[in-house]
């Protein structure tokens, strides 16, 4: 169940590609609106007449031919809802054989967002937007038409963006620069530099570099290349290298692409071998591991394993989201499209994908595809697998709470699914329950919520089990990570003869992604290593509870102890009168007068209560 891929990393291969300024002489502006003459609102406050509907027509009598919809005055500029779009009047942008230069401001009214621009009916281009300051965007394309027409759409926001000063203007001279690709084939000392064709380019400039701070230092400088890859050899393993591409048209030159780092292509790793911990204390153990080849980081996953005292009802996953301090319920913020939990949650290991941020809620935001929110692996073999699943949510749109939405309770068994459990969401936040018989030692819980056009807010979840005194409660507590030279980890956690440990390791690497949107760098994950358990000795144990104070005095017993440790009391004729753990500092046991023997830890003592 652990997913590594970002998403968002592939759609930002499609970041803007910068071109050299043409001679004025040979441009031709065919396109240039301000639209000043949108005064209503403001940039901070826009209006909320929306001017492209039939019911205002402002926008296609203010500008004949123009089009859109959820499109506001915002004083000298326009705004585009989240879910509308800005379209031109025809124009004809023919001259100059089509070759186009777009340019134009754009801000985004959240933390981040992203518009797509499209020329008629070709392909949209996703311009990302990483602040909510005004960005100047140049595009230069080809395929201008006489009739041709620009369409602007809002993407990953909530509140809109705001756009100005847009021109298109046509040039013999335009010609933009390559979008590059990430290497398939690179194995440290070679590599295939990838980029595609640029239309009317008769070639291209490579130039393959390494870095001393900024400074470039060359192995391929403006290296002529009359295709759309090249093959590069004999490269130095221990370093790592760069690469551009400018297009080439006769005696114009492109500016230059975005830079590629260049990144070792690996399929897969070898899961680590974890090696018995050392330096077993009451205040935590060193884990080991063997190192992996080409690992440059790794994580060290750690597990409780607390023996339970009496009967209880335990939360095995208790999570408020109270780390989440970004964001509203009115106003979102997005983080990554995916990525682990860690950030917002009270254990390590929650997964999110297409989630958001609401101060104090964990949201689902889905875009075309469910959106989900994953547990990490959880132990509920206890009690034959019976858990019980309570989760308070909401399903919200502009106008507040929704009904009928449903969200779907997803149970695996490892990577099986095992149960799936449709629950129809009513009014405001709420709790819903869902009980289970399928846990076991590997058990994921996942959330997934489908509706384009509302959101999905959670309060709190949790995970619980009726268990049995001398069950076993495994909860995850940590994830600790150690950088790829790294044999070894110290962790501080406290031990007792009734608390103790697991752990295993994964290693992680950079590699190279293949997707529709184009290559991309992301990360791969070996399998986990072998899990190891950390307990303290019986020595340790006997060296912590010599120091425990037991103390008879009238109508009561009292024990004091610097760590938590069991205890047991028993009358004279060996009947039990108290079972359980005495808490580290003061335990105090009301007792009848009487001979008791008392254990606390290893230590045996006969008392006499007055």
């Amino acid at each position: 169940m652990r997913k590594i891929n970002h998403l968002f990393m592939a759609f930002a291969m499609m970041a803007t590609a910068f071109s050299l300024q043409a001679a004025s002489a040979d441009i031709t502006v065919v396109l240039d609106q301000n639209f000043d003459a949108f005064t209503e609102g403001s940039e901070q406050a826009p209006a909320t007449v929306d001017i492209s509907s039939y019911s205002s027509g402002k926008l296609r009598t203010t500008l004949p031919g123009w089009t859109g919809q959820y499109v506001y005055e915002a004083g000298g500029c326009l705004k585009i809802g989240a879910s509308g779009n800005l379209r031109t009047a025809n124009t004809d942008m023919s001259s100059n054989g089509g070759n186009l230069r777009i340019t134009f401001k754009v801000k985004t009214l959240d933390d981040v967002g992203a518009i797509d621009v499209q020329l008629g009916y070709n392909s949209a281009k996703t311009f990302y937007l990483y602040d909510d300051q005004w960005t100047e965007i140049e595009y230069i394309t080809t395929g201008g038409r006489s009739t041709s027409y620009l369409t602007f759409k809002p993407n990953f926001v909530v509140n809109g963006i705001l756009i100005d000063d847009l021109k298109v203007e046509t040039s013999e001279s335009f010609l933009a620069a390559p979008e590059v690709n990430q290497p398939t084939q690179a194995d440290g000392v070679s590599f295939t530099a990838l980029w595609k064709s640029v239309t009317g380019a008769t070639g291209y400039l490579l130039n393959v570099y390494t870095k001393d701070g900024d400074t470039r230092i060359y192995t391929l400088q403006d290296h002529s290349v009359t295709g759309t890859s090249y093959a590069v050899t004999n490269l130095d393993a221990t370093k790592t290298y760069f690469y551009t591409v400018r297009a080439v048209k006769d005696d114009i030159i492109s500016a230059e692409s975005e830079e590629v780092q260049v990144v070792k292509n690996i399929t897969s790793l070898d899961a680590p071998v974890a090696l018995d911990a050392t330096a077993v204390t009451e205040n935590g153990f060193t884990a080991h591991w063997q190192a992996v080849p080409d690992a440059t980081r790794y994580e060290v996953n750690v597990t409780k394993r607390e023996i339970l005292a009496g009967d209880a009802v335990v939360n095995i996953i208790d999570e408020d989201f109270s780390k989440v301090t970004s964001g509203s319920i009115t106003s979102v913020s997005y983080p990554s499209t995916q990525e682990y939990l860690d950030a917002y949650t009270q254990q390590p290991g929650w997964y999110g994908y297409a989630h958001c941020l609401a101060s104090g809620y964990m949201g689902l935001a889905p875009f075309g595809s469910a959106a989900t929110i994953t547990t990490p692996a959880l132990n509920l073999s206890n009690n034959n697998g019976n858990f019980e699943i309570k989760v308070n949510m909401v399903s919200r749109n502009y106008s507040g709470p929704v009904d009928g939405d449903t969200v779907m309770v997803h149970i695996y068994n490892g990577d099986e699914l095992v149960e799936s459990t449709k629950v129809t969401l009513n009014g405001d936040f709420a709790d819903y329950t869902v009980t289970s018989d399928n846990g076991s030692e590997n058990t994921y819980i996942q959330l997934s919520y489908l509706n384009s056009s509302d959101k999905l807010f959670i309060d709190y979840f949790v995970v619980s089990q009726q268990l049995k005194a001398g069950d076993e409660v495994c909860q995850p507590v940590g994830v600790y990570e150690a950088d790829g030279d790294a044999t070894e980890l110290a962790v501080n956690l406290p031990l007792s003869d009734r608390l103790s440990y697991s752990y295993n390791v994964v290693a992680y690497a950079p590699t190279v992604v293949v997707s529709y949107f184009g290559n991309y760098v992301d990360e791969i994950a070996s399998a986990p290593s072998n899990d190891i358990e950390v307990k303290l000795s019986n020595t340790a144990i006997s060296r912590i509870t010599s120091s425990s104070s037991i103390v008879a005095m009238p109508g009561k017993l009292m024990i004091e102890t610097s760590v938590e440790v069991p205890m047991m009391v028993c009358n004279i004729n060996g009947q039990v009168v108290s079972n359980g753990v005495a808490s580290a500092g003061n335990t105090t046991i009301s007792l009848q007068p009487g001979i008791y023997i008392v254990k606390v830890g290893n230590e045996v003592k006969k008392v006499s209560i007055k």
